[in-house]
């Protein structure tokens, strides 16, 4: 809930864009692999020179350059070591646990643990010396000729042809890539072409296939021996025993997820239906503060890129190939964030590495990492990127589209509702036909999805070029015109849908300032082209390639870490100042139910409480409106929270959940800035009045006998006086303060007489043989009033009230302080 408080008045990313990649830091904990790595040793910053082990410690690095891959960079700064930690010896290397390294000559039991290729693996069952390989397929393959390569046909992961004599297998999809080529060769899998070169081909005769021997457990068989299993030829591709043909491998990747959820913290609220969710590309160094810019810029949600496997054959996933998904040291940023009240979506893809259902030949397998990912993550959102050669991978896409829904059908199963987004490359006349098989076959597949996110950037046609006409919308005119084609398309795969269930489910990110393709920039113009026609449809995502990006830069450059966009051009979140506001929800606000309203006195400030349902203060927002004549101040626009307040002196909203589906709310005034006939209004959302009240007299008169010091009488020249010493607070506060002394004549009769009375800073006298005066007295306020001693006599009382008015027939509230004469009090004047 906010409560407004308004007184005194009267009512595409990923791939292209991180080409060169910048490093994430963190502390050394025992990090493993390729990299690169940059941690904090020892108040020192550290890189990798080449793959680096866990047992490898930086503060050994100096006297082994030869065999330990740590080099100094440069001295920690002060903010870095207390913001990531500063391990300072190799004993603890920040508690990282290690595993033997997997040997294939031994032997295993079940569940052992192993390190493999950079990555931890679980057995399922005991495996003898020679068995299976972590992560690698059975070590017998069936024998069959090696095609010829045709310019024509489709090839995809681990399809094999030959050529001239030669064995290739793909390394991904591909068509029309000449194998022996040496331009489309990639013999160690890391430069990103299509034909991993595997020697001469091996053909066999008719006679020496049926003539094999048939398998034997117990045999160890050398690598490359054929035999016959249940009529069929194979051929074993490692050094093999007490493996069938038929078997499947037990190794599975191991992730140690202890600990995981505490570092991510969990999101206070549900995923809007409707939200600005930048990328962060999660992998930089330049990473920004998260749960500051949710408090200061209003950007509460984030989309966290990319998970990716660790490299083309590990089904493991990382952030990026270089950073662990279970222990990353940037989480504490995503914990800090949730704690500010935002949250993120995990993108899963990317133009660069390899997808998880590329890696991940084992639908299985990929259904248990998306699901881990979902639940140790506490996400509410998942996002996939599918571009560059990936979104025309139809076995990844298979895979993927199979995994996500199995993982559907578990959260179901468990009364789960986790929002599933697909990320798709677009051109101003919409999707491309790959992009549909994706949408197609995910619904054929029967995957559930909250939403089609589109890159509305890199374009590469001539229409979208816009350097140099910044305010002519040219890229926004793009991006609106894919959207309007990304309707229709959506429209005919999804039949089912409303115009606006199509609208709720379209996304759209641009790439914010220079895009990679030249002669493509996006201007602060196009951002509020895309917003207003996002605003128009109620769109379900308004995503921006990235937040690190929304600053200015080097003119005309396109990098991670800025826009390419000058300062006049873009200040510094001048793209997310477009698009924060979009972020909303279409829940339905509770119907405010309110009772019980009541003034409550007991301290000097009158406060207006009531009682609300707590369900419409949770979901709904609440303007509290004092009207007081003759005021006209501006409008206090701080919002008031749970039990908080804002700089303002004037008035103070509390609200206390009672635990009963209700709650208290109470609205405090400051003395007397409240008065007699004042209006308080409440007001929701839409500007309808939930509540009006008028405070009365009695409402505001808070005088009590608390707020008198002292008192006293004397007597002097005939005449005593009674003063009292009273609170300034009580002196300030609009009530009518009145002196009043009883005397009771022989039969009894009282008479009261009034003789003055205070109201705000001015005294009213009424004579008939008595006076009232103020005066200050040290720190207090001290009225008196005067009367002749021939008046009085012992057992007359002499009192101040608070009453409703200054005439003698003014109702009394509250006998602030009263004294009973005695004749020792007045023998002095006798």
């Amino acid at each position: 809930m906010k409560l407004n408080i308004f007184t005194k008045t009267i009512i595409g990313m990923g791939a292209l864009c991180a080409a060169a990649p910048v490093l994430a830091l963190e502390a050394w904990s025992g990090q493993e692999g390729t990299g690169p790595y940059e941690v904090i040793y020892d108040s020192g910053v550290y890189t990798n020179a080449w793959w680096v082990g866990a047992s490898d410690c930086p503060g050994n690095a100096s006297g082994d350059e030869a065999n330990n891959p740590w080099r100094f960079e440069r001295d920690a700064t002060a903010a870095e070591i207390a913001e990531y930690g500063n391990p300072t010896t190799c004993d603890t290397g920040g508690g990282t646990v290690t595993y033997p390294d997997y040997s294939s000559a031994n032997a295993y039991n079940a569940n052992d643990i192993v390190t493999y290729n950079g990555a931890t693996w679980q057995t399922s069952t005991a495996q003898s010396a020679y068995g299976f390989t972590p992560g690698a397929a059975n070590p017998w393959e069936m024998y069959a000729e090696v095609a010829q390569w045709s310019a024509t046909t489709t090839y995809n992961k681990g399809d094999k042809v030959q050529k001239d004599g030669q064995e290739y297998e793909a390394l991904f999809y591909t068509i029309g890539d000449d194998p022996s080529l040496e331009a489309n060769q990639n013999p160690s899998g890391t430069n990103g072409r299509p034909w991993k070169p595997l020697g001469a081909v091996v053909t066999y005769t008719t006679d020496q296939l049926n003539n094999a021997p048939e398998f034997n457990s117990s045999t160890l068989y050398e690598s490359g021996t054929l035999i016959r299993y249940n009529g069929e030829n194979y051929v074993s591709q490692a050094k093999v025993q007490k493996v069938t043909p038929a078997d499947t491998n037990p190794w599975k990747i191991y992730i140690d997820w202890s600990g995981t959820k505490a570092m991510v913290g969990t999101p206070s609220s549900a995923w809007p239906a409707h939200v600005y969710a930048p990328y962060v590309d999660y992998t930089l160094n330049s990473l920004p503060d998260l749960a500051s810019l949710a408090k200061n810029q209003n950007v509460t949600h984030f989309t966290m890129a990319f998970v990716v496997a660790k490299d083309a054959d590990t089904c493991l996933p990382t952030w990026g190939t270089a950073y662990n998904i279970n222990d990353y040291t940037q989480y504490s940023k995503i914990k800090a964030l949730r704690e500010a009240g935002g949250d993120v979506m995990v993108s899963i893809g990317g133009a660069n590495n390899s997808p998880l259902a590329a890696a991940c030949t084992d639908v299985s397998q990929l259904q248990q990492h998306y699901y881990d990912i979902v639940e140790n993550l506490n996400l509410n959102v998942l996002d996939f990127d599918i571009e560059g050669t990936w979104v025309a991978d139809h076995d990844s896409i298979n895979r993927r589209n199979e995994a996500v829904k199995a993982a559907q059908d578990q959260w179901k199963a468990e009364g789960r509702s986790v929002g599933i987004w697909y990320t798709l490359p677009i051109l101003p006349t919409g999707l491309t036909d790959d992009g549909l098989y994706v949408l197609n076959d995910a619904k054929a597949k029967g995957v559930n999805l909250a939403g089609v996110n589109v890159m509305a950037m890199d374009y590469g046609s001539s229409i979208c070029q816009s350097e140099g006409t910044e305010g002519q919308n040219i890229h926004g005119k793009c991006a609106t015109s894919a959207i309007e084609n990304l309707s229709s398309q959506l429209k005919q795969i999804f039949t089912d849908k409303s115009d606006d269930e199509i609208n709720a489910m379209m996304g759209v990110t641009p790439m914010n300032g220079y895009n990679d393709v030249q002669g493509e920039v996006f201007y602060l113009s196009d951002a509020n082209l895309v917003m207003d026609d996002a605003k128009d449809r109620d769109m379900g995502m308004i995503g921006m390639w990235s937040m690190m990006r929304d600053q200015p830069g080097v003119a005309g450059q396109v990098s991670p870490e800025h826009s390419g966009l000058t300062e006049s051009q873009a200040p510094q979140y001048a793209f997310s100042e477009v698009f924060a506001p979009f972020t909303h929800s279409d829940e339905t606000p509770a119907e405010t139910e309110i009772k019980d309203v009541n003034v409550d006195k007991s301290t000097n400030n009158p406060e207006l409480n009531w009682t609300q349902n707590t369900a419409s203060i949770e979901s709904g927002e609440y303007t509290v409106t004092l009207q007081h004549d003759g005021w006209n101040r501006d409008a206090v626009g701080e919002p008031y929270y749970f039990g908080q307040y804002g700089n303002d002196k004037v008035a103070r909203v509390y609200v206390t959940d009672l635990g009963n589906g209700y709650s208290n709310v109470k609205l405090q005034m400051l003395t007397g800035e409240v008065t007699e006939g004042h209006v308080v209004q409440v007001k929701d959302a839409n500007g309808t009045v939930v509540l009006t009240y008028q405070y009365t007299l009695e409402d505001v008169t808070t005088g009590s006998p608390s707020q008198i010091a002292s008192s006293e009488t004397s007597v002097k020249n005939g005449s005593l006086t009674y003063t009292i010493n009273a609170s300034t607070s009580m002196m300030i506060a609009y009530e009518y303060v009145n002196f009043y002394y009883d005397s009771t004549d022989a039969k009894g009769k009282t008479t009261t007489t009034l003789c003055g009375s205070w109201f705000q800073g001015m005294i009213k006298n009424f004579g008939k043989g008595c006076s009232t005066v103020m005066n200050p007295h040290q720190g207090y306020w001290s009225p008196s009033e005067t009367i002749s001693v021939n008046k009085l006599k012992a057992g007359d009382k002499v009192y101040a009230a608070t009453a409703d008015g200054s005439s003698e027939s003014a109702k009394i509230f509250t006998v602030l302080d009263s004294i009973t004469l005695t004749d020792e009090m007045l023998k002095a004047s006798r």
